[in-house]
């Protein structure tokens, strides 16, 4: 199995990309758990509200138990103690539903960041090395084929870019001239960064200029 192009320019590219790719989706990993802690950080005034209201809700509450036990007028005065320790409850209560609310917001902020990092790098690096891959696995599977120049020359008419298949070499594939067909073969396996056959090599690139055995690349895929 071979993963990275014959040509050597096509296959820095795509070793730089297998480099930069994972190094993205690390940092963007990092970025999300540090966005996660910097929103979770701001829960340090709530979680004191909770902290400080929960305590004074269960000193009023003693303190209304303990003064209840005075003659004549400990229950009026334990009923208001413990309609403030209930309010101090309600506030401990409120600082304890904010915490978790931002919290969660960290959570789910830090989660989108990195879901979203990743996702971009399966659009802009996974998903064209995967569609590169699998063509040149095709193409370099047909290369023992007595139709090979057929084959990649009809792969070449669907995705090489149409500058390089002007000039002619269209109709001479439809007329089923030898050399069109050929020069679209070659078109296709530029494009993909592979090396000619040596069958396949002829003394005039389809550019029109003598071959250096590598061909150059048609396509700026960043596969």
């Amino acid at each position: 199995m071979r993963f990275y192009a014959d040509r050597p320019q096509r296959r820095r590219r795509q070793l730089l990309a297998d480099v930069l790719g994972p190094l993205w989706c690390a940092g963007m990993i990092a970025a999300g758990l540090a966005v996660r802690h910097s929103i979770r950080s701001r829960t340090r005034p709530a979680m004191l509200i909770e902290s400080t209201a929960g305590t004074l809700a269960d000193a009023l509450a003693d303190t209304a138990e303990s003064i209840a036990r005075v003659p004549l007028v400990g229950d009026a005065l334990a009923e208001s103690l413990q309609r403030a320790a209930d309010a101090a409850g309600r506030l401990s209560a409120s600082g304890a539903s904010t915490t978790a609310s931002i919290e969660r917001a960290g959570d789910v902020i830090g989660l989108v960041v990195i879901v979203l990092a990743l996702a971009a790098a399966a659009y802009v690096w996974v998903r064209p090395r995967v569609l590169w891959y699998r063509a040149a696995s095709d193409a370099r599977a047909v290369l023992g084929f007595p139709d090979r120049d057929d084959l990649l020359s009809a792969r070449a008419l669907a995705t090489v870019r149409l500058p390089r298949i002007g000039g002619g070499l269209v109709s001479g594939w439809r007329a089923g001239d030898t050399a069109a067909v050929q020069a679209l073969a070659r078109a296709e396996l530029d494009r993909l960064g592979l090396d000619y056959p040596a069958e396949l090599s002829p003394s005039l690139s389809p550019e029109g200029h003598a071959p250096d055995g590598h061909g150059a690349p048609t396509s700026r895929s960043a596969s």
